[in-house]
């Protein structure tokens, strides 16, 4: 490929938000050739550069983030050096499009990038060439930058600016805002906000994208070419996704949060916010950092809510089990983190999944909280009746209230676990649930698994003995551990056409088994329908996978109670009470999924 394609497909990956392979960074003696005669000639790059600018400036109509989008989509392609000398190269320029461009590489991720911005307009202002427009953009974009050397050298720029006298022209007036649309929050904390605006003839779509613990993801326009095409834009977004009309006061408040949101993680907002923030007159915008319960407090419901009696408060409260059917954004509610993944892949079973997610989601009460309440301000603003009933489920995520008796946490628990399910790479997206239920085995029939086992040393007792004997084990032990010491027994005398059946059983009956331990009263009730022979086999199976799996009960860690398990399941569950053996083995059970 030539630099050209190189160019290409970094821009590709750049505008999907992924770093472009390093198989794709062009050389300096790519652009520059040099033979065995000659090194290459600087001026020669720079020739190009200068090529390089005047195509993109055309492109991008003169418009200085579409120049600066065109130039961070080609960085892709460039080795960090080859970026800072294109950034240089452009700061050194005196034409105005480049101290815009300046502005723009203030909000750079990278902090070199930033500084040398800085330094571009300090050396402009040094040489009396920095506008007056830009400077009244510094005052405000400052604050929008992290504490860093950039920034303490555009306050220096700004107090030199004081001292020459240099004024701050004011901006160009804003646009005419029409209509403004925004989404709820989705369960990663994106919101979506839509703005449609008009100056004279001309017509733009400012887009935003507000991320919970990012700050502002993005900011662009997007020029429209009648009323009618900017009216399907708010349209789509009403319809769609389900976005609700909002104020401008709205719209500065949510930045001025996630502003502030960026700045505690270092991230800088991104450049389009410049040009967003000058079209629609939100001047003089800064962050301003409000923790979740500042958040709450601030809500318009907030003081009504504390006011009512606790049972008008929890009504409020489940009528989040509502949300579903009336803001299809709720869909989105789970828990999409690696970490929460993890919670879930490590689980043993499904019982004991469940149970590890509800011990994330207590960690997780300020997360949800803060959507909650983000989504009662955008409601209270839209003057949506449900805008209490968020406020009021936000109010008792801090205060303490059971997870269980908050419905929307209901739903946000069983929507992660479905995610996690649809995860699986075996999982059919296209199935329907009607099809996915047809897919799960048939419930075991009464005599059905000793029909199966017939012919075989083993018992369905035992068969139970032996797979709490593995579920309940303080290592995990893998399928490949514990399934040959029963298909040693049961594949010589099983129909072939049986076998799928007879595993789904067997699958099934662990499941069951390992909730069975969980509930030490179950577990009494179920051993005591066992005839004594039943309880003879069971115990046998039980200390069958204890004695053949020792390594999966180290002595290091084991416990008096673990030692007294073991000796009464060894002992065949003889002169001992049920009630006393299932708190041992709850106990068991319980510190595995710890």
């Amino acid at each position: 490929m030539t630099p050209a394609h190189n160019l290409i497909f970094a821009r590709a990956w750049t505008r999907n938000g992924l770093t472009a392979p390093a198989s794709l960074e062009v050389q300096r003696e790519d652009v520059v050739p040099a033979d065995g005669r000659r090194t290459a000639n600087p001026a020669e790059g720079d020739a190009l550069l200068d090529g390089l600018f005047a195509e993109l400036i055309s492109q991008a109509e003169g418009e200085p983030l579409a120049l600066h989008t065109a130039l961070t989509e080609s960085f892709g392609a460039m080795p960090a050096e080859m970026r800072e000398h294109v950034v240089a190269y452009s700061l050194a320029r005196s034409d105005p499009i480049h101290a815009d461009l300046a502005c723009f590489w203030l909000l750079d991720p990278a902090p070199a990038i930033r500084l040398a911005a800085a330094r571009a307009i300090a050396a402009r202002l040094a040489r009396g060439d920095l506008p007056g427009r830009i400077l009244a953009t510094l005052v405000v974009l400052r604050s929008w930058m992290p504490e860093d050397d950039a920034r303490r050298e555009i306050d220096l720029v700004l107090r030199e600016a004081m001292r020459r006298g240099v004024a701050a022209e004011p901006e160009p007036g804003p646009w005419t805002l029409h209509a403004i649309r925004a989404t709820l929050p989705d369960g990663g904390g994106a919101q979506s906000i839509g703005i449609a605006l008009q100056s004279g003839s001309r017509r733009k779509m400012a887009m935003l994208l507000l991320k919970q613990g990012q700050g502002v993801k993005d900011a662009y326009t997007i020029p429209c070419r009648s009323a009618k095409d900017q009216k399907a834009v708010i349209d789509h977004m009403s319809g769609e996704v389900g976005a609700l009309s909002v104020t401008a006061d709205y719209v500065r408040r949510a930045l001025a949060i996630a502003l502030a949101d960026g700045l505690l993680q270092g991230r800088p907002p991104v450049p389009g916010l410049i040009e967003v923030a000058r079209i629609c007159g939100l001047s003089g915008l800064r962050p301003e950092m409000k923790s979740t319960p500042d958040l709450i407090a601030g809500l318009v419901s907030t003081p009504a809510i504390r006011a009512l009696p606790p049972r008008e408060q929890g009504a409020l409260i489940l009528a989040s089990e509502g949300w579903w059917d009336r803001h299809e954004i709720v869909e989105s509610w789970f828990e999409e983190s690696d970490e929460a993944q993890a919670v879930l892949d490590k689980a043993r079973t499904a019982r004991s999944g469940e149970t590890a997610l509800w011990k994330w989601l207590e960690t997780r009460r300020d997360w949800w909280a803060r959507i909650l309440a983000r989504a009662a301000d955008v409601l209270e603003t839209a003057l949506e009746p449900d805008a209490a009933s968020f406020a009021a489920c936000a109010a008792a995520l801090l205060d303490g209230r059971d997870l269980k008796k908050i419905p929307v946490m209901l739903d946000i628990h069983e929507q992660t676990i479905e995610a996690w399910i649809r995860d699986d790479p075996d999982f059919d997206p296209g199935a329907s649930l009607e099809e996915l239920a047809a897919e799960a085995p048939a419930p075991e029939k009464k005599g059905e698994m000793v029909a199966l086992l017939r012919g075989t040393d083993l018992a369905p007792d035992w068969l139970d003995g032996y797979l709490t004997g593995v579920v309940i084990a303080p290592q995990m032990l893998m399928p490949n551990q514990w399934l040959p010491a029963i298909l040693d027994a049961v594949l010589p005398r099983i129909d072939p056409s049986r076998f799928q059946r007879f595993m789904d059983l067997l699958m099934m009956r662990a499941q069951a088994v390992s909730d069975l331990a969980s509930e030490p009263g179950e577990f009494t009730a179920s051993m005591a329908r066992r005839s004594r022979k039943g309880q003879a086999d069971w115990a046998a199976g039980f200390a069958e996978a204890a004695g053949k799996f020792r390594a999966a009960w180290p002595k290091k860690g084991m416990t008096e109670e673990d030692r007294r398990l073991l000796k009464i399941a060894s002992d065949g569950l003889i002169g001992v009470e049920l009630t006393e053996f299932a708190a041992l083995i709850a106990r068991r059970q319980a510190k595995n999924t710890e």
